[in-house]
Order: structure tokens, then C-alpha cells, then sequence
């Protein structure tokens, strides 16, 4: 569960706890078939805010649950399973019926979402950006992950967007947060910003049942991935008003220390930071994201495998501390034992050099 969305603080307590007294909404979600869990609910229930609505979260098709829940007193229901993207449609639902204006994270989101689907349609259509628009877009996400950090910012991608616009948007929420901890000027948080937003453009003309394959690609269609960076470069270098920096971290945003990464081999100092500091928030907005075959994995999770990586020569181990810091994550227990976090996530780990 995210701890925070669309404005609304979210906490997990067990039946054996009291209800916050600012609690505006609760949503029980227990075995509604367990007469001793229904003795303990009703007890629990009793603590409720007079105001606060209770919300009972039922399986799908289930009507001997949905019988229980109403003969409870629920007077609304949600399916089960419980994530953000639910939880986001309830809020939205509750704010309307309550009055309340719209999330300032979600109007951001939205609005960028609008910039990048304008965005990738003049890349199909062979017609040059609107830089500008990237730009304001760009020092919007800035200011509203100031705002409510970057943690809030993520959970709300994760419950708006599915598709490629939801990596992008994560990826620049993360960079703009480590530019921003790390005190970067703010000349090259705007840069970082808009290579973000830029860095997968590429990827408008390579066919979606690759790009949402639900397993490991073939040697083929990895082929067809590897030209988005070059493709991105490419149609961005014929713009003016792009600096060295960005067209250079949208190029080589693939590439890693060691020298294996994508399109060009390069290895060390002829990786410029700026392309570093992407290329880790790539790694993790990748990690973090909802795909079709996979659920996000949790910053801790996504933490360990950077760091193996690093420890690999693949990254900057100072990069990958700087952006768990930003993240508001200890990264300290992670270094002791990472190892043993791949282990756990051996089942479901792509590698990074197999990530569309």
C-alpha cells in the first residue's frame, strides 16, 4: 500500500487496533465468513468517527460475501484485490460524491500525461517537438513533487497510467527528486526534467506486444528495443533548442560502466553524469513500475538490485545511495545483505540489459 495518494494519507491497521480519529474513510478488508472476525469487527467498528465512512471490500462475484457486508451495515462495497490503482478510483469517487476538489498530484499527472501523448503523436507523425510545452511540463512536475514529494508522486503515476507514459512519468519523478536532494542547479534539474521525459521517445514506432511482452525477449525482438535510444537521438537532433546534455542522455541512457550496456559500448568516464544519473533512475523506475507480467517492486527490493549492480561495475554506487536517500529509504540494511533480497526475487527479476 502506498502510505500517501491523491492527497489522502493511507494506513494498514489490524482489526485489534482503534480507528484514528481523523480517520475520514476505513475499508475492512477481512474474512467476512469468520464469525470470530465478525465478533471483533463489530467491536472495532464501534471506535469509528461518526463521520467516517466504512467501506467493506468484498471478492468479485461473491455474493454470500456481498450478503454478509450489507447485512453488516456496509452501505458500499469495493472488489478485492486492494492496490493503488483501486484505491485511487475510490478516492475520485468519494471526492466527487463529497464535493471536494480534484488531487493537485493527479491535475500534474494528467497534464503531463497530455504533454507526452502530444509529444510521441508529432514523433509518429515526423514533426518536430514542442520543446516549450516539454519545458513548462517538465518544471510542473518539479514543483509539485517540491510539493508533496516524490514518494506521493509515484503512487499516483502507478494509479493513473498503465502504459509507456507511466514509466516515463516515474523515471522523470525520480529524477527530479534526486537533481532536487542532491542540490543540482536548477539549470540541470530542468535538464535532467526534460531528458526524462524525452529518454523513450524513441519507442513510438517498436510494436507494443514486444514492448508489453510478458516474459523474457528473444534475441530478435531485444534487437528492435535497442534502436529507440539511436531513433529518440536521432529525430531530437534535428530540433534546435536541445542541449549536448539532453540529445547525449537520450542516446546513451542504455549504457553502463562496464562497457556492456546499448547503443555504443561505452565504458567509464565516456559516460557523461547527467546520462548516469538517468540511466539509474531508468533502472529503477523500471523496477517500481506496474507491468502487465509484473506488480512493482518496493523501493527496498529495488535498492538491492541496484546496488549488485554497482557492485558489478555496472553503476555508481554513489548515484544509487544518493537516489535511495532521495527516496527517504535507509540504505544501509539493504548493503548488508543484498545477496540475499536477489535471492527472494530471482522468480521475477528481468535484468537490466533485457528491460525494454
Amino acid at each position: 500500500m502506498p502510505t500517501s495518494l491523491l492527497g489522502f494519507d493511507i494506513r494498514v491497521s489490524s482489526i485489534a487496533d482503534k480507528i484514528p480519529l481523523d480517520a475520514n474513510s476505513i475499508i475492512i478488508d477481512v474474512d467476512l465468513n469468520n464469525t470470530d472476525t465478525i465478533a471483533k469487527l463489530a467491536a472495532f467498528r464501534k471506535n469509528a468517527p461518526s463521520n467516517c465512512k466504512q467501506i467493506f471490500a468484498i471478492s468479485k462475484g461473491d455474493l454470500q460475501e456481498e450478503l454478509q457486508a450489507r447485512t453488516l451495515g456496509a452501505r458500499k462495497t469495493i472488489h478485492k484485490p486492494l492496490n493503488d490503482t483501486a484505491l485511487a478510483r475510490l478516492i475520485e469517487e468519494l471526492r466527487d460524491l463529497s464535493g471536494m476538489p480534484a488531487s493537485a498530484t493527479g491535475k500534474a499527472v494528467n497534464t503531463a500525461a497530455k504533454t507526452l501523448e502530444n509529444t510521441f503523436a508529432r514523433f509518429g507523425a515526423n514533426q518536430p517537438v514542442d520543446l516549450g510545452d516539454v519545458a513548462s511540463t517538465g518544471k510542473e512536475i518539479a514543483n509539485t513533487i517540491d510539493g508533496i514529494g516524490v514518494n506521493e508522486w509515484l503512487s499516483t503515476v502507478r494509479a493513473y497510467h498503465q502504459t509507456t507514459f507511466q514509466h516515463i512519468l516515474i523515471v522523470t519523478g525520480l529524477a527530479c527528486s534526486f537533481a532536487s536532494s542532491i542540490g543540482m542547479r536548477r539549470v540541470d534539474i530542468e535538464k535532467l526534467t526534460i531528458a526524462g521525459l524525452l529518454h523513450d521517445i524513441g519507442k513510438v514506432d517498436i510494436p507494443a506486444e514486444i514492448l508489453d511482452k510478458p516474459g523474457k525477449l528473444t534475441p530478435e525482438e531485444f534487437d528492435i528495443v535497442r534502436t529507440h535510444p539511436r531513433a529518440g537521438y536521432r529525430f531530437l537532433a534535428k530540433q534546435e533548442g536541445l542541449s549536448e546534455d539532453v540529445l547525449d542522455a537520450i542516446l546513451h541512457h542504455h549504457e553502463f560502466l562496464d562497457g556492456s550496456g546499448y547503443p555504443d559500448g561505452l565504458a567509464h568516464d565516456q559516460i557523461r553524469d547527467l546520462t548516469r544519473i538517468l540511466t539509474v533512475c531508468d533502472i529503477m523506475g523500471a523496477l517500481l513500475e506496474r507491468r502487465s507480467y509484473k506488480e512493482p517492486f518496493t523501493v527496498a527490493q529495488s535498492l538491492a538490485i541496484l546496488l549488485q549492480m554497482a557492485r558489478k561495475g555496472k553503476l555508481e554506487k554513489v548515484l544509487v545511495h544518493a537516489l535511495g536517500k532521495a527516496l527517504e529509504n535507509n540504505v544501509n540494511s539493504i548493503l548488508e545483505k543484498p545477496d540475499e533480497t536477489l535471492i527472494a526475487l530471482a522468480p521475477l527479476y528481468l535484468s537490466p540489459a533485457e528491460m525494454p
